[in-house]
């Protein structure tokens, strides 16, 4: 396996592991999202880094892994990195937190860390609303609106993009081709990039 690219200084970072989308017929209501909340010291963000690309290494082998995401906020004193770990079910996950390799990965964390780590499991959007650690999750109506500010106007290119295509299709059959690629694109990266742009807003308590 050649080794994974280097942690780039974007806030919102490219995938540092083969992601996968599943289709409907392998999708399972067990898929569950790991969201990790670090804060790295100033000093230690290089070898943090070269730690979390092997830890990537190693769930690229791991059974019922889907993917990651990593994203890292700049806006504080301190480095956060928010790294979101896709698994197919609940015992995915559980056999990837009792593995020996990330057991012995955990234990070299604390060497990089500004303060404790933060873990949460979600699932579907949810996960995408990478919320501080010690923070109260945002009002359900905060997240309903930033989901429709995210899948309106892609509903509407999408729409403009396949009609094209689907003029002549029935019309439940014509939305699926928008209604599908809206669902993708909001799930990475616009719903990712709409919750780091409104996060003040989302989380007006945090400091």
């Amino acid at each position: 396996m050649s080794p994974s690219p280097p942690i780039t200084d974007p806030e919102m970072l490219a995938t540092q592991a083969p992601m996968t989308v599943p289709s409907p017929t392998d999708a399972t209501p067990q898929g569950v999202t790991l969201v990790i909340t670090e804060r790295v010291q100033h000093s230690k963000v290089e070898g943090y880094e070269a730690w979390a690309r092997g830890v990537h290494d190693l769930l690229a082998g791991h059974p019922g892994f889907l993917g990651l995401n990593v994203l890292r906020d700049r806006s504080g004193p301190v480095p956060e990195y928010i790294t979101l770990l896709r698994f197919a079910s609940q015992e995915a996950l559980e056999g990837w937190r009792q593995s020996p390799g990330y057991q012995a990965a955990l234990r070299d964390l604390p060497r990089f860390t500004a303060s404790e780590v933060h873990y949460r499991e979600a699932s579907g959007l949810e996960a995408w609303f990478d919320r501080p650690a010690g923070i109260p999750a945002p009002p359900l109506w905060k997240n309903v609106l930033v989901g429709f500010v995210g899948v309106y106007p892609l509903i509407l290119l999408f729409t403009w993009l396949t009609g094209f295509f689907t003029g002549h299709w029935p019309w439940w059959a014509a939305i699926l081709p928008s209604a599908f690629l809206a669902t993708l694109f909001l799930n990475w990266p616009v719903l990712p990039l709409l919750s780091r742009a409104l996060r003040r807003w989302l989380y007006p308590r945090r400091q």
